[in-house]
């Protein structure tokens, strides 16, 4: 399994205009770079209807990149659930987050 995400401050606001921004796929591992793809983010988008209070709600962005990736063994699409699925879920945590 991979995962693909926007380091910044907490609960997805990590998209601010004043940095330029990279997103690094197809590596497991973010110290080995012989099989990963470095591209530059041309546009970042934010689900219209996001919102934090008095929730999270649409936390959810797409990023355009420069220019086309190739998928590869590493590289793959990832599925986006249609707009009528909903899941309930719950999150705990005892002690503090360490942020």
């Amino acid at each position: 399994a991979s995962f693909l995400g926007v380091i910044g401050e907490p609960g997805g606001q990590g998209l601010h205009r004043r940095f330029q921004y990279s997103v690094k796929m197809g590596d497991r591992s973010i110290y080995n770079e012989n099989t990963s793809v470095v591209v530059p983010v041309q546009r970042s988008f934010v689900h219209p209807k996001y919102s934090v209070t008095p929730t999270v709600k649409n936390d959810v962005g797409l990023l355009q990149l420069q220019h086309p990736v190739n998928f590869t063994v590493n590289i793959q699409p990832v599925c986006i659930p249609r707009e009528n699925f909903h899941v309930k879920a719950m999150t705990r945590f005892w002690g503090p987050l360490g942020l």
